[in-house]
């Protein structure tokens, strides 16, 4: 394919308002329409995540996600690229497609070796255009909603999503998917959204309203939940997390009686008989405990720890879903 024959997004900065939702969409957008009424407001949910998608023909959809930077992004990129090529060994990965053209298959090994090279250094390029498939590096911008109480607990329409190796592979990006009132009123809500003022560098305040206007469409992603705990300033410190409720329960339980013992361990200070006992009697209580909210006791300080609902989303516009954006390759690299 030529370079430049890729079709645009169709309907890019569309929401497709729909009254006849299959009935777990309809319990979704009604959960979330009473989570709008309680929790009003809108905060940064953390740093951006970064991922892969790929076009053919019309549409676009996830490869990889869970990227803590660009750079990272791209070896994923190029470790999909090289699955799909079939020069990795092993049983087929869900959701790769394996490429039988032989001219495509040397593009994307070509693609992949400057990626991810043995010897040199990568190369920091976000779109490739392969036969007749795109592949771009995305970005995942992460949002939570609050109230004065806090910031929102998981849902009851929130579900453990499927075991697989990565959750959003071949995920759709598709602004015109039938959506809810309320996923509807949610995805306005964001199209303007963006860091609170004054908290970010000038450059990264502008760049993300010029991502506004460039990428005005939302395509709403699975959420991701994070265990805080809350200080007794009411801070919030994030500790430890999961794709489902469950898990990050799981992670929190299993913070003090794998990750501490291991890490004291490995620091030359190995725990206490006392100190084990004690995260052992948190992590019970916690398993006990169905949550949204745990209370323990830890060396004789209380302590407060909360799941907390993150929302994904990535921006889109007329040529697609937003790519990094300069300051995300100088702070994350």
């Amino acid at each position: 394919m030529d370079v430049g024959a890729f079709p645009l997004m169709r309907g890019f900065d569309t929401i497709n308002v729909s009254t006849e939702l299959e009935p777990m969409a309809a319990m979704r957008d009604a959960d979330l329409g009473e989570r709008i009424g309680a929790f009003p407001k809108m905060l940064p949910g953390g740093s951006p995540d970064f991922g892969s998608a790929e076009q053919h023909g019309e549409g676009w959809r996830v490869l990889c996600s869970g990227a803590s930077d660009p750079c990272s992004a791209r070896i994923d990129l190029a470790a999909t690229l090289r699955k799909s090529a079939g020069a990795v060994e092993g049983p087929p990965t869900p959701g790769v497609r394996r490429e039988r053209d032989v001219s495509t298959v040397r593009a994307m090994l070509a693609a992949a070796g400057r990626l991810d090279p043995e010897e040199g250094e990568p190369l920091a390029k976000d779109e490739w255009e392969i036969g007749e498939r795109r592949y771009r590096v995305i970005r995942i911008e992460k949002f939570v909603l609050i109230n004065s109480d806090g910031m929102e607990p998981p849902r009851s329409s929130d579900a453990e999503p499927p075991d697989e190796p990565s959750l959003l592979r071949g995920h759709p990006i598709d602004p015109c998917a039938p959506a809810g009132f309320w996923e509807a009123q949610l995805r306005l809500n964001l199209t303007g959204f963006g860091p609170i003022p004054g908290t970010m560098p000038e450059q990264v305040e502008a760049e993300a309203r010029h991502a506004c206007r460039t990428h005005p469409g939302i395509v709403m992603l699975p959420p991701t939940f994070s265990i805080v705990e809350v200080t007794p300033e009411g801070g919030w410190e994030p500790l430890t997390g999961g794709h489902g409720p469950a898990e990050a329960k799981e992670r929190l339980s299993g913070h003090f009686t794998q990750l501490l013992p291991m890490l004291r361990e490995f620091q030359g200070d190995p725990a206490s008989p006392e100190e084990l006992a004690d995260w052992a009697s948190a992590a019970a209580r916690i398993d006990a405990e169905p949550g949204p909210e745990w209370n323990v006791t830890i060396s004789g300080a209380p302590r407060r720890f909360r799941i907390v609902r993150i929302g994904r989303m990535i921006r889109v516009g007329r040529d697609g879903p937003e790519p990094p954006r300069p300051s995300d390759q100088e702070r994350y690299g």
